[in-house]
């Protein structure tokens, strides 16, 4: 269905098409996807961090059991987005168990779609296309340094303000960093292109089971776009129904699945769960503030320095958003900050890079030649993929391989698939019995009642 998507929509009737991808293209983004797989900890082959012991447990779970999940067998299925890990789950049953291949696979494959998008996006050049992912890290980068120097900026809170790059999602949340890439992209080619923003809605839609809170402000941002394209062009309402109406009516069974927890996330605004508000403004101030500032600068300098960008009306509709959702927290860690951020991080990045790539390096060069602004606000994106290096290291230290030598206390080993009986206990073990019921469907909720009744 996305790829019949993707050609009526794009290609058939909106002159995709002539953006070709040729050998070079699928070998660059190739090399790319090979990499960011192997040292993600998907597949147990490099660093895992400890998110992998619920990833591993959701594999495990679907192998085990029949779909949809219930827990106990006789509750309501569980409210969650197992997008992601359906199709290596089912490659697993016929094996008879976890395939970490199909798993590895199946991510690649979802990597170089998200990859191809933004290397088209952003006129083919590589640079840019990796780059892009570390935007979002210039504070935890100067953060670091005061860590090292021993003057903490502010102290460290359970619920945050901080942000983080796609890059440093990716060892997280591989599930989320997917659907990013891929939603990201494409919106900044619509942008670009100035094309139909309604071509967004039906890939939104389908994120939905992969990531919820990508997919949510990839929705917002879509929205607020569509609005303002509606009122300069018009919309007719075959348009209406069917490029926005009808993805949202496909949505409905998911959103309905989210809406039979037992209770809804933790939310509200973010001072009402801190009790030292001095130290959330310095941590506002260190994570947000200093990153829109960057953000900003760079745009408006590049600018003055010549190089010409997309419209930037969604550019300020982002940074806003950058602002604004630190303020609000929803989720148990501020899911919809550190997730939510990824596909606007992404844009941003776009948006700064975009006008440095589509020259030629001569005439970039030229133009910082003798630019004291460019020269600092290039390096300034440029430290952000430091702490990006400091990830590829970790994972070149700790892998399979360097696990055939390494000494015993210090060998990586990875995180075992069926270390709990069910990923019911390893949330509660491992986590909290608060994190392991934020799975649980509700009893008599209308999903359960008449979508996916219990078996008799």
């Amino acid at each position: 269905m996305a790829l019949y998507i993707l050609y009526k929509k794009v290609c058939a009737q909106n002159g995709f098409c002539k953006t070709c991808i040729d050998s070079e293209d699928l070998c660059i983004t190739l090399a790319a996807t090979i990499s960011l797989t192997l040292i993600s900890g998907i597949g147990g082959f490099a660093f895992q961090t400890m998110d992998y012991w619920c990833h591993n447990a959701k594999f495990q779970e679907l192998l085990q059991n029949e779909w949809p999940l219930r827990f106990p067998a006789d509750r309501p299925v569980m409210a969650y987005y197992f997008g992601y890990y359906l199709v290596p789950a089912a490659f697993s049953k016929l094996s008879g168990e976890v395939s970490a291949a199909a798993i590895m696979i199946w991510t690649g494959v979802g990597i170089m779609l998200g990859l191809l998008w933004l290397y088209i996006a952003l006129c083919r050049k590589w640079w840019a296309m990796l780059l892009v992912l570390c935007v979002g890290d210039f504070p935890r980068f100067f953060k670091g340094i005061a860590a090292n120097w021993s003057f903490p900026l502010y102290r460290y809170e359970e619920i945050g303000v901080e942000h983080w790059s796609n890059f440093e999602n990716l060892f997280w949340a591989p599930n989320q960093f997917i659907p990013s890439l891929i939603l990201g992209g494409m919106l900044f080619y619509v942008i670009r292109h100035r094309l139909d923003v309604a071509l967004l809605c039906f890939p939104t839609v389908l994120s939905l089971w992969w990531a919820a809170f990508p997919a949510l402000v990839v929705g917002l941002l879509a929205a607020l776009l569509l609005v303002a394209q509606w009122i300069r062009w018009g919309a007719t309402y075959r348009q209406l129904w069917g490029d926005v109406l009808l993805p949202l009516v496909a949505a409905l069974p998911v959103m309905l699945l989210f809406q039979s927890h037992p209770q809804p996330p933790e939310n509200g605004f973010i001072w009402t769960f801190r009790s030292d508000a001095a130290n959330l403004l310095r941590e506002y101030l260190t994570n947000t503030v200093a990153d829109v500032l960057l953000f900003a600068a760079a745009f408006l300098v590049f600018r003055r320095a010549g190089f010409s960008n997309a419209s930037t009306g969604p550019f300020w509709l982002l940074v806003g958003i950058t602002m604004l959702f630190p303020l609000v927290r929803v989720g148990k860690v501020n899911d919809m900050l550190l997730r939510g951020m990824m596909p606007v991080l992404l844009l941003i990045g776009c948006y700064l890079l975009y006008p440095l790539a589509r020259e030629p390096w001569p005439k970039v060069v030229a133009a910082f030649k003798g630019n004291m602004a460019c020269m600092m606000i290039g390096l300034a994106l440029l430290l952000q993929a430091v702490v990006g290096m400091g990830r590829l290291h970790r994972a070149a230290r700790f892998n399979r391989i360097t696990a055939l030598w390494s000494p015993a206390e210090s060998r990586f080993v990875p995180i075992p698939y069926n270390a709990y009986p069910s990923l019911y206990e390893t949330l509660r073990q491992r986590w909290s019995q608060q994190e392991a019921e934020q799975y649980l469907g509700k009893t008599g909720s209308f999903y359960e009642k008449y979508i996916a009744p219990p078996p008799e």
